[in-house]
């Protein structure tokens, strides 16, 4: 039997916490309850221990979001209550992060608030767009087809996401291939060869000279590489959080050749499915368009949807806000014209996200078509140059001798 972890408060309000041992987290909150306690939080306690220490509150990833939003649709289309689906959900969900988001939701339901200001104190690990579309479903009463609509919604980018994982699977074996094929000639079998030829005696041509001196530091001074690899791979990611190297590596990522037309046309299918979800589910324009670009996962891209939006507020239409980012295809502009004159927005940009998924698609299998042969001639070049300085020596040697 799991035991979970609470802190409870008495008549006085005194605050006291500890361990109960119970079948799911419902018997363990009526237990506490039925001793006249009011809960103040309850989770699963996984015991002490390194591993078990939480560093920060990490998003729920897509295939969780998925799984959260399918079966609460399903428990609630079956005419389950919110509270009694929370906590068979709890018993489904396997990750700990997953448990202790839904184990906080169901006590934020159970001491009396409600289910948008729940998930909302949950805003650090779930996305804004599902805050927004429970409360819009909760407000409407059609939350069960709003969980279902998200699902359908996670499920999309998830693919969107694999599909481009997939497609740069190739080429980040041939990179990682590339250095381990480099490392090892030079640390295993250049040292050897190196000896053997500078006992032979001779001039040695520059090229080889230059190899033989790498491989003697990759040898020797192996941990400096590691240190200065490492360091640089740090220096990386700390400019690459920063607010400016951010910024500076999503514009990058939208005006590189090849790479650019895939990171466009991906943005295009996630902007058009999610503002399709979200007027849909019965949210403003104004508000889809804020929660929109900060799933866009590109800086840039959120920037001019945010000046779109006081477009919006001064009277303009969607359409004519977006019309001047010209990172967005034609199409999406025309598109959402097109919806806006005929009143059926949501469904124009439904169809829109249909089209550009498929764009996307041809996108990234361009870009991993130019980046494959890239990878060959460097490996090639890095080879090449090994064996060339290896060879040299000795077929000079060989000359001489004949």
């Amino acid at each position: 039997m799991p035991n979970f972890r609470y802190q409870v408060l008495d008549s006085n309000g005194k605050k006291t916490s500890g361990v109960i041992d119970a079948a799911t987290i419902a018997d363990a909150s009526r237990k506490l309850k039925a001793d006249g306690k009011y809960i103040a939080s309850i989770e699963l306690d996984h015991g002490d221990g390194l591993m078990n220490m939480e560093i920060g509150r990490k998003k729920l990833n897509t295939k969780e979001l998925v799984l959260i939003s399918r079966q609460l649709a399903s428990l609630l289309s079956a005419g389950i209550t919110v509270v009694r689906s929370l906590d068979m959900l709890y018993q489904q969900v396997e990750s700990k992060q997953s448990k202790k988001c839904v184990g906080e939701i169901y006590e934020a339901i159970q001491s009396g608030r409600t289910l948008s200001d729940a998930f909302r104190d949950q805003k650090e690990v779930l996305p804004s767009i599902m805050v927004s579309m429970i409360a819009a479903g909760e407000e409407s009463g059609r939350l069960d087809e709003i969980m279902n609509s998200l699902a359908e919604y996670f499920q999309k980018q998830s693919k969107l996401k694999n599909k481009v994982s997939a497609a740069l699977v190739y080429p980040k074996i041939l990179f990682f291939l590339t250095i381990g094929i480099t490392v090892g000639l030079l640390t295993f079998l250049v040292p050897g060869i190196a000896e053997t030829i500078m006992d032979l005696g001779g001039d040695l041509p520059a090229l080889t000279k230059g190899v033989m001196a790498i491989s003697n530091s990759m040898v020797h001074y192996w941990y400096v590489y590691i240190i200065v690899i490492g360091t640089a791979v740090f220096l990386f990611n700390v400019w690459k959080k920063s607010e400016k190297g951010h910024a500076q590596w999503d514009m990058m990522m939208l005006r590189i050749p090849v790479v650019g037309k895939a990171t466009k046309m991906n943005a295009a299918a996630r902007f058009t499915s999610t503002v399709s979800t979200l007027l849909k589910s019965g949210i403003s324009v104004l508000q889809a368009i804020e929660i929109t670009g900060s799933s866009l996962d590109n800086v840039i891209l959120e920037k001019k949807l945010a000046e779109a939006r006081i477009d919006i507020r001064k009277g303009a239409s969607l359409s004519k806000s977006i019309k001047n980012i010209t990172e967005f295809p034609p199409m999406i502009y025309a598109m959402t014209a097109i919806g806006e004159e005929s009143g059926t927005l949501d469904s124009i940009l439904e169809k829109a996200s249909l089209f550009f998924e498929d764009e996307a698609d041809a996108a990234t299998a361009k870009m991993t078509a130019a980046i494959e042969p890239i990878m060959l001639i460097v490996m090639a070049i890095l080879v090449g140059l090994t064996v060339g300085a290896i060879a040299l020596p000795i077929f000079t040697m060989a000359q001489f001798i004949a």
